[in-house]
């Protein structure tokens, strides 16, 4: 046997093929070993931005925002609603690991976003927070964040504190501000025809239009163990003080006291408008003759002229039933607030 072939057999008969099954994988010394590659940092944050809001404004503030929330928190996703719905969607299925949900846009958004918070196990709900760029920002005032340009209400949520906020019920769905009947959700369908105008004008605008054409109700309304019966104009149901940007109906409702608070106006006139209805503007109606106020944790409200029109942070609803329950669950919601400092700077 040559010595080529000596060397491919060596001293055994079997081929090489067979013997080299029995070989064994070596790494030499000088081989690099394998680094493994760096972590991927966690995701923490989730921005839902409506592009929509406040007459298309709230697009232009993005990148203003993504900057912001990157300084503040890190690793941040950014997604823009395409419509109706989308952001109820995208709270609701948001991964476990994210730490905060900031919604951009009005309080539409932030009604969608809160939605699908609420759809989520009580424990986990990442926090809430808001950058108002809407036009009543009702929610944001709560949050001391309504005055605050986009960069610096990120700011001040990066430095605030977590509270938690209380969640009105009705027909199935949520709602974190207001929850209104009659002339209420009638301003509410009208506004829409006035979302281009300026701050809240277009608010002003649709309330005086409603008044003109107002249709009192006769509703039975129940808070707790209070009843009573009367031809109603207007009914707010409030978990926040303020709805439409500038009527503040229930001028003492706060969104962390376990109670809803219910204003009821019955029948009037144009003297009561021209005379005491300002008063509404600053929260000073509630000793008059015509207003009722309550308080208590859970509302009844049934109608003896038909179905009911009701609106939910603003958004309207006609499911065509003749009453309406609304519970509140206390506490349900963590938020993220400013502090006072923090909005000052």
């Amino acid at each position: 046997m040559g010595a080529d072939r000596a060397w491919w057999f060596g001293r055994s008969s079997k081929p090489r093929w067979r013997r080299l099954r029995r070989l064994r994988w070596v790494r030499f010394p000088h081989a690099p070993a394998t680094s493994p590659l760096p972590p991927r940092h966690a995701l923490t944050t989730l921005v839902i931005l409506n592009p929509a809001a406040g007459h298309g404004r709230s697009a232009r503030f993005r990148d203003e925002v993504l900057r912001g929330a990157q300084a503040q928190w890190g690793e941040v996703e950014l997604i823009l609603t395409t419509g109706p719905g989308h952001a109820t969607e995208l709270a609701r299925t948001v991964g476990i690991a994210v730490e905060r949900v900031i919604a951009v846009g009005g309080d539409g958004t932030v009604h969608e976003v809160a939605n699908g918070l609420m759809a989520r196990d009580i424990e986990a709900r990442p926090p809430l927070g808001v950058v108002p760029v809407g036009t009543g920002n009702d929610f944001a005032k709560m949050t001391l964040t309504a005055s605050l340009a986009p960069g610096a209400a990120v700011a001040a949520l990066a430095s605030g504190a977590i509270r938690r906020f209380d969640v009105g019920e009705a027909w199935g769905e949520y709602f974190v501000n207001s929850l209104g009947i009659g002339l209420d959700a009638d301003v509410a369908r009208r506004v829409n025809e006035y979302k281009h105008w300026p701050g809240a004008l277009g608010y002003v605008v649709a309330a005086l239009q409603a008044v003109v054409h107002r249709r009192a109700l006769q509703l039975q309304i129940d808070v707790d163990e209070t009843s009573w019966s009367a031809l109603t104009t207007v009914l707010e149901i409030g978990i926040g003080p303020c709805a439409g940007g500038v009527f503040y109906l229930v001028p003492d409702a706060r969104p962390d006291d376990g109670l809803l608070d219910v204003c009821a106006v019955g029948t009037f006139g144009w003297r009561f408008l021209l005379t005491k209805a300002p008063l509404v503007l600053s929260g000073k109606h509630t000793r008059l003759k015509e207003v009722r106020m309550a308080r208590g944790q859970r509302v009844l409200v049934t109608s003896a002229d038909g179905p009911l029109t009701a609106h939910f942070d603003g958004e309207l609803r006609s499911p065509g039933r003749d009453s309406l329950e609304v519970s509140l669950h206390r506490g349900a919601l963590p938020v993220l607030a400013a502090t006072d400092s923090g909005q000052a700077s």
